[in-house]
């Protein structure tokens, strides 16, 4: 699929789901890739939640080890091999947890659910789909309740399976990091820290969609009522009658 083609499958979603947002892409490229292509990326220093809104706005973004902002995000986006766990800051600071060895332990039971691509690439490209930069290798869609609610119905279309949602944990591990690693479609609504900090609209919700899925989200559109579907006729009526709301 050329990516010309990926972006029309793309928005063949986004406009039946009516998505406002740009769709961001998230690519894990060299530093060499970059270049060859020409693409001139912002030079400022963002954190991940951030930067997830700026590319939907239209930025193209690279986050590396000197330009992701945010210790937690250059670790869980594989940037950095290690580092130390803030426990005094997330216990006592943030207040997410009511002591250190239960920080502790949430730490750890996302690292054992997916653990952070360390060494992949140098540079993690966040851009508007429409800019057909790449063929990334995850696919982010700002949503509302609704259209995740159609999306996860489509992206379980074909053959069923809906995988564990994983929306705890930090924002940049739940909408990058578990999705790429483990190749799952995920639904997050991000930390609540990280949505202060960079104060995303109450509203919004992170559908991350690994690139392999997007083929078959596109083409249940039009076969399924989560998409542009009508149901039947009969369906019609057998919810009319047990409708609590008449008008």
């Amino acid at each position: 699929m050329t990516a010309k083609e990926f972006v029309r499958k793309v928005e063949k979603i986004v406009k039946a789901l009516n998505v406002e947002k740009n769709p961001v892409g998230v690519k894990y490229a060299r530093r060499r890739d970059m270049e060859a292509m020409g693409v001139k990326t912002e030079e400022e220093r963002y954190t991940v939640c951030g930067g997830i809104l700026e590319a939907a706005e239209g930025k193209i973004i690279a986050l590396s080890q000197e330009s992701c902002s945010c210790p937690g995000g250059r670790y869980y986006l594989g940037l950095v091999q290690e580092r130390e766990v803030p426990l005094g800051a997330l216990v006592e600071g943030e207040k997410l947890w009511c002591d250190r060895k239960t920080a502790f332990r949430a730490v750890m039971e996302a690292e054992k659910i997916a653990r952070p691509p360390y060494a992949l690439a140098r540079s993690i490209l966040l851009y508007p789909i429409k800019e057909e930069t790449f063929h990334p290798d995850l696919v982010l869609m700002l949503v509302n309740a609704e259209q995740a609610s159609r999306l996860i119905i489509l992206n379980q279309f074909w053959d069923g399976k809906t995988p564990p949602m994983e929306m705890g944990h930090s924002l940049c591990w739940s909408t990058i990091t578990y999705p790429f690693v483990s190749g799952n479609f995920n639904i997050s609504v991000g930390d609540i820290s990280a949505r202060r900090m960079e104060k995303w609209d109450p509203n919004l919700m992170v559908a991350s969609i690994p690139v392999e899925r997007i083929n078959g989200i596109a083409d249940a559109v039009d076969r399924s009522t989560a998409g542009t579907a009508e149901t039947s006729e009969e369906f019609k009526k057998a919810v009319e009658m047990m409708r609590t709301r008449k008008t």
